[in-house]
């Protein structure tokens, strides 16, 4: 019986401990509401803190506008509370229902995460050149594109718009660039992946932009980091909550500048001038045009047309749109967004689209397995030729040049049926405004592109992981012209349309493989090394058409949908592109030791295929060393307001391989020209498609980069800043030398070399952080000057030619490269006023000719109606044969008269919240380089116009005369000196110095090119939460934002921010800062909302 009761009582002491465990997984399992207020270390509340259940993202929630929050979880939960710039905290529940949080001020800015090549790192760990930009700093904005997101906001990085279109091309350099003849754009990386540009991407999908400038930092890259490397990774995938963002736009443009002209009155009055100076025949063509002298006056009561407001005056709506959703669960997140925008142009039917898609997915297959998958998608349109480019199509200085008034034309009744079909064409097109022209210069360009790349994360061990990636690109590039029949180039082909045609594709492959391996020894040896291999293969194919003789009946849509219905010329063409194939070898090594020294050592070894073989490999190694000075013992008593300290030095080499192809190999292609007969047929044949001489000993321009640089921050960074001073060395740049050779005049040879040496300062400062209310400044601005140390063999300058005026110019070269100086030297003559009469000892009645005194230079470069004569255009007499003035001026006198390069460039803003409302303001700025105002040139002369406008300035109160009052042309040297000269001398030369197809370059055209701009101010409100949960949306804010508001600078054209295309497709580098048929920029004003549930 004992034993008995004792069994009972063991199986009731059990059952009580079931019974009890059971209660308590009842009431643990139990969900209660808790309750709180989080608030910072001053006591003031935190509004938008993140409070979530831990192992359940999916429940979660954030404070409101005084802190507070409540959720529902189980009794036994962990709620983790987070912020931005504050540090995390885990608190477990235990059953309480009631719970106040203070969260703690971060130093996050040391361990915001940077991403480098192949990997990511903390800034404070950082050895290399970083400068990095957040996507939301990016957001607060609205922009058309990546790189002006960036312009005025990196020190060492100028970003320089070519003009004010659409599609204008961006310009991105850092530190300046190194090659001569080759591209100095930087290597762009998007999501891992390399890019050719990053046009395609949304500015709403960027999470960060960074930009590495120092060959510990690019030198992973090797051959493809000589101008650095700017690094996008678009927003990632992320679990929990669904979440939805709507992010839109509408914005209106304007013409930002507007150039004067004479007035209607101004304008006949210069060419009544210009046809007395021609001579009879000419005034009476004149009195045909436009009257008899004495009715001229009647002009001022005639308003002109205003062509600037024709050609750019377009009413402007430009709008941007994207939509994203993410969410997921813990193991599986997914992210996909899509954005459409459409830029409108200043011109009629010019415009660019685009429609871009994002997709991210991330999932963990097991603890020890990842996968990772981007999709990325564009289609872009653009319509309208522009301006800039090329060479037939409606050009920007004709919105000066052209007539305002036809004169007595103007009053004149056309009957068409009194006229052949012929002459009233002609009439039509006679007459036709520049809008209506440039509809004549049809043009529409497609780009679309494909983008796709996965890769599988195995986390092998603790701390060593291997990652696989694959990559496929696809882009297609489609462009279309068709110049109707009242174009110049179709006076060409009997007056009828024409049209040409051309496709591309491109694809490209990547594969990479990466081990790394993070651990430590003691504590204080810290390592992370890095090894990879990577493969990338590009190739591409073209197809062109062209045609001629179309129908005037068919619309430039017509023709390309019945391209087979020309009767004139056909042609076809196709070409494969050589492949484009790298294979790379990489491996970097971080060291640690204490947090205080930190050592960087890379090497990578790219093997190309554009080189011959013997010199395809080339080997870039680069090391860093770091010493984080706060770190140390004695530095301890500074701990209260030095956050960070630490001095950076690298050294490194990298590479360049952006070269054509086939420069070191001879390539050949069917030739259908000039072919010969056999028998009763022609027979193509094969023959060299290369331009220069093919040189199998190329090799790899290679950059050494120098770098010393200085990280601080005051105060738990509230105060944190960089400064650096670089010297890099660009050897074995390509250059083109003269040679002499059965075929061929120039061959490419590894001979130039360049330096940039360099000073940056990067400043942040967070001036005020309270609950309601905020200021922060951020400010950067970069020193660089450039140097040309060597060009070919024997050689000490080398010139060329921008293409501007083509032949037309005087001495064809107007640019140079010269041993010792900066690339972007202009060349041309002094400018040194105008002749005087006191230059003249008489006038020639017979001969209607001056007579100049004794050592007062002439000149045979003008050929202007005009002759010399009192009030030419006058040169300075720098030189001649012997290498002194000899009273002649001609070629010898052409010097070095203006420099395109900047001395400094930079940008500074300032962001501010006050409540609810957000301000920002951006500005840019540059210093010291000089801008080729080309096109000003040709608008203060005549130039391929009869009876041209001129500039305003050229007025006739302020350029020098030859009409009296009467009309009649003087010539005796007294009255023209009391008309134009003495105490209140004209300002200007006469306009008809020039002849109309002459163009002299000289120092006046060359102009300083300095500005301050205020790029961007952008006022914001986001609408209480109080308000917007009660439509289950999280956040809602709406914004203003005016692009361009204004640009301080003393440059007289459109804008001082350009770079023509000329009559290329893209800017070159060896002919920068022509302001040439440049499409102007304008001014914007963005309405905008960010939405999000």
């Amino acid at each position: 019986m004992q034993r008995m009761s004792n069994k009972m009582k063991n199986m009731r002491t059990a059952l009580l401990f079931f019974l009890v465990a059971v209660i308590s997984l009842s009431v643990s399992a139990q969900n209660v509401t808790v309750k709180g207020t989080v608030t910072d270390q001053t006591g003031e509340t935190v509004i938008g803190a993140s409070v979530v259940q831990k192992g359940n993202t999916s429940n979660g929630v954030i404070t409101d506008i005084d802190g507070n929050f409540s959720i529902n979880v189980p009794a036994n939960a962990t709620l983790i509370f987070s912020y931005v710039g504050m540090k995390t905290q885990e608190i477990a529940l235990k059953g309480q229902k009631s719970i106040n949080v203070i969260l703690e001020d971060d130093s996050q800015a040391l361990d915001e995460v940077v991403v480098i090549g192949y990997g990511t790192t903390k800034k404070k760990d950082l050895t290399g050149s970083v400068s990095s930009v957040s996507g939301e700093t990016l957001a607060k904005v609205p922009v058309s594109s990546a790189a002006e997101a960036l312009t005025g906001r990196l020190a060492g990085v100028q970003i320089t718009t070519t003009d004010g279109s659409p599609e204008a091309e961006m310009l991105i350099r850092v530190r300046g660039g190194g090659s001569v003849t080759g591209d100095n754009s930087p290597l762009y990386i998007v999501d891992g992946f390399p890019v050719s540009n990053i046009n395609d991407v949304a500015p709403a999908d960027i999470q960060t932009i960074d930009v590495l400038k120092d060959a510990s930092s690019t030198a992973i890259y090797g051959s493809q980091g000589a101008n650095g490397v700017v690094i996008i990774t678009t927003k990632s995938a992320k679990g929990g909550k669904t979440q939805i963002s709507y992010t839109g736009y509408m914005q209106s443009k304007k013409l930002a500048n507007r150039k004067k002209v004479l007035d209607t009155y101004e304008y006949v009055m210069a060419n009544y001038e210009l046809a007395a100076l021609g001579g009879t025949t000419d005034l009476k063509n004149f009195a045909n045009n436009f009257g008899v002298y004495d009715d001229l006056y009647l002009y001022k009561s005639i308003e002109g047309t205003d062509w600037q407001d024709d050609m750019f005056g377009s009413n402007v709506l430009s709008n941007s749109h994207n939509i994203s959703i993410q969410g997921g669960s813990e193991k599986t997140k997914y992210s996909l967004s899509v954005t459409y925008q459409k830029d409108g142009g200043l011109m009629v039917n010019n415009d660019f689209s685009r429609v871009t898609g994002n997709f991210k997915l991330s999932h963990e297959i097991s603890k020890a397995l990842k996968f990772d998958f981007n999709a990325r998608l564009s289609d872009a349109t653009t319509n309208g030729s522009g301006t800039a480019g090329g060479n037939y199509k409606v050009r920007t200085s004709e919105a000066i040049t052209k007539a305002p008034t036809e004169g007595l034309n103007g009053f004149k009744e056309v009957d068409p049926s009194q006229m052949t079909e012929e002459e009233y064409e002609e009439w039509q097109a006679s007459h036709m405004s520049l809008t209506e022209r440039a509809q004549q210069y049809w043009k529409r360009k497609y780009q679309k592109s494909y983008k796709f790349n996965g890769s599988i994360t195995w986390n092998i061990l603790k701390g060593l992981s291997f990652k696989a990636e694959a990559g496929y690109e696809w882009g297609f590039n489609e462009t279309q012209n068709w110049w109707g029949h009242t174009t110049s180039n179709a006076s060409y082909v009997g007056g009828l349309p024409l049209a040409d045609w051309t496709k591309e594709n491109k694809k490209k492959l990547r594969e990479a493989a990466t081990l790394t391996y993070d651990f430590a020894i003691n504590k204080d040896h810290r390592f992370n090394i890095l090894l990879g291999q990577e493969i990338n293969s590009s190739m591409g194919n073209q197809n062109y058409m062209y045609a001629d003789y179309f129908s005037k009946d068919l619309n430039a849509e017509q023709v390309f949908a019945n391209f087979g219905l020309a009767d004139g010329t056909k042609k076809t063409t196709s070409k494969i592109s050589a492949d484009d194939n790298l294979a790379s070898f990489f491996g970097r090594l971080n060291y640690n030791y204490g947090d205080r020294y930190l050592v960087t050592f890379t090497m990578r070894a790219d093997g190309s295929s554009k080189f011959a073989p013997g010199k395809q490999w080339g080997y870039f190694p680069a090391g860093a060393i770091a010493w984080r000075i706060n770190q140390e013992p004695f530095m301890e008593n500074t701990k209260d307001w030095l956050s960070n300290l630490k001095l950076r030095l690298s050294y490194g080499t990298v590479g360049n391989n952006r070269i054509a192809n086939t420069l070191y190999m001879m390539t050949y292609a069917i030739n259908a020209s000039k072919t010969y007969g056999i028998g009763d047929a022609l027979n193509n044949y094969y023959s060299a498609t290369n331009k220069q001489l093919a040189n199998p000993d190329l090799k790899w321009e290679t950059t050494i980069t120098r770098n010393i640089g200085l990280d601080f921050g005051l105060f738990n960074e509230k105060i944190s800043g960089t400064v650096e001073a670089y010297w890099n060395t660009a050897k074995d740049l390509l250059i083109e030398r003269s040679i002499v050779a059965p075929g061929y005049t120039t061959t490419m040879e590894n001979t130039a070399e360049t330096s940039n040496k360099g000073l940056e300062i990067s400043l942040n400062a967070f001036i005020l952080e309270k609950k309601n209310y905020s200021l922060s400044a951020n400010f950067n601005i970069g020193f660089n000057k450039s140097k040309v140390e060597k060009l070919a063999n024997g050689l000490s300058e080398m010139a060329f030619s921008s293409g501007w005026a083509s032949t037309d110019n005087k001495g064809y070269n107007d640019y140079l490269v010269k041993v010792g100086q900066p690339v972007g030297l202009m060349v041309g003559w002094v400018t040194d006023g105008y002749y005087t009469t006191n230059d003249f000892s008489s006038y020639d009645e017979n001969s209607k000719k001056y007579i100049l005194k004794d050592g007062v230079p002439t000149t045979g470069l003008l050929g202007g109606k005009a002759g010399i004569r009192p009030g030419t255009i006058k040169f300075k007499d720098i030189s001649g044969p012997n290498g002194k003035p000899d009273g002649v001026i001609d070629d010898y006198d052409r010097t070095v008269i203006g420099k395109a390069s900047p001395k400094f460039t930079g940008g500074f803003g300032l962001n501010g919240t006050f409540y609810g409302f957000d301000a920002s303001l951006m500005f840019s700025f540059v210093y010291g380089n000089d801008i080729y105002n080309a096109e000003k040139m040709s608008a203060s002369q005549q130039y391929r116009v009869s009876n041209p406008n001129l500039l305003g300035f050229m007025n006739s109160s302020n350029r020098y005369t030859y009409i009296d009052n009467a009309g009649n042309l003087i010539t005796d040297l007294a009255t023209l000196q009391q008309m134009n000269e003495g105490a209140n001398a004209k300002k200007y030369w006469t306009p008809w110095s020039f002849g109309n197809a002459v163009i002299t370059p000289h120092s006046w055209a060359i102009e300083d090119g300095s500005f301050l701009r205020l790029q961007n101010v952008t006022v914001g409100y986001t609408i209480p939460k109080k308000y917007t949960n009660k439509f289950m949306c999280e956040m809602l804010r709406v914004y203003c934002t005016l692009n361009n508001v204004f640009c301080l600078t003393s440059y007289s054209g459109y804008d001082p921010e350009v770079s023509s295309t000329i009559r290329g497709s893209s800017a070159s580098g060896l002919t920068p800062g022509v302001d040439y048929s440049c499409y102007p920029k304008s001014f914007s004003w963005t309405l905008g909302v960010n939405l999000t549930f």
